[in-house]
């Protein structure tokens, strides 16, 4: 059973801002690119995908120790704090596969990600349920937590974290759960949550429920990932380019009790890498600000 904080007891500061390795598509050098994001944040995400998943998925025994060793190095001389984000794309990231052997190789996609996450000494992994195939969440959940119970052993060994992201409206194949069927499955399972703020506004805003459902997911959330949309276009744009309540969305999940990395991560054709980053350092700024005059963070 997931053992909650109490929502009682007061927060203990606010969500730090952080970036991922998604915005500049998850290039090839994964350590140059880690060096370069940790010159702007300290909370980052590393992804699965694209270039960096050929690359990290292609290396042999020797080039992998290779990059877990670089990697380790710029997490512990530029004191990061780093999350997982598991290949969530393309075959085998189907952890609700009707198909079995798809299913197998979803799952050990997501071990691997688990073991990356142990071995560069971090303790959260972020994953896709997967897709619906027409059936109905009830039948989701019960093939979702068979899944797990493969990564269970080793999630008990290394200590590490397993985060579901919420999935977002308007793309029909992905699996949406409601916010109760995130608390059922976080404590059927013994994991957490990814709380996509853009996502959750995109299902939840058009039914005048969003803080409703923000307030019951919060007590899961271990990693948060944020950007602007306009309206409930699910459409991750840069911070202020967009109409989303992110601050007060913030702030409301901060006064549940949540401290720890709100990453800016998804990007969309129009706008470049720089667009996301520079949005993100002066959202960044003005945050730490506000937080440093209350005397938080």
């Amino acid at each position: 059973m997931t053992d909650v904080p109490d929502p009682t007891s007061p927060s203990a500061t606010r969500p730090r801002i952080g970036f991922s390795t998604n915005i500049w598509d998850n290039p090839a050098d994964i350590v140059g690119h880690l060096d370069f994001l940790a010159d702007h944040f300290t909370d980052i995400e590393f992804e699965i995908a694209e270039e960096a998943q050929e690359v990290l998925f292609g290396a042999t025994a020797q080039e992998y120790e290779k990059i877990v060793d670089g990697m380790r190095s710029v997490i512990t001389e530029r004191g990061l704090d780093v999350s997982v984000h598991a290949a969530w794309y393309g075959p085998h990231t189907d952890l609700c596969a009707a198909d079995e052997a798809e299913r197998t190789e979803s799952v050990h996609f997501l071990r691997r990600a688990v073991h990356l996450a142990a071995d560069l000494g971090v303790d959260r992994v972020t994953y896709h349920p997967g897709y619906t195939g027409r059936r109905p969440n009830s039948v989701l959940l019960d093939v979702l937590r068979s899944s797990l119970d493969r990564v269970r052993p080793l999630l008990d060994r290394t200590g590490v974290l397993l985060c579901m992201e919420n999935m977002g409206a308007d793309r029909p194949r992905y699996v949406v759960f409601s916010p109760e069927e995130h608390v059922t499955l976080c404590e059927s399972t013994g994991t957490w949550m990814t709380l996509d703020i853009p996502h959750l506004a995109t299902v939840h805003r058009p039914r005048g429920d969003f803080d409703e459902a923000l307030a019951t997911v919060a007590p899961y959330v271990r990693t948060a990932h944020i950007a602007d949309i306009k309206g409930s276009d699910h459409t991750h744009i840069p911070i202020g380019a967009g109409d989303l309540p992110l601050w007060e969305s913030l702030e409301k999940l901060g006064s549940y009790g949540f401290d720890g990395a709100a990453i800016v991560e998804e990007f969309a054709r129009g706008y470049t890498p720089e667009d996301y980053l520079k949005a993100a350092l002066s959202f960044r700024e003005r945050w730490d600000a506000a937080g440093a005059m209350r005397g938080e963070g």
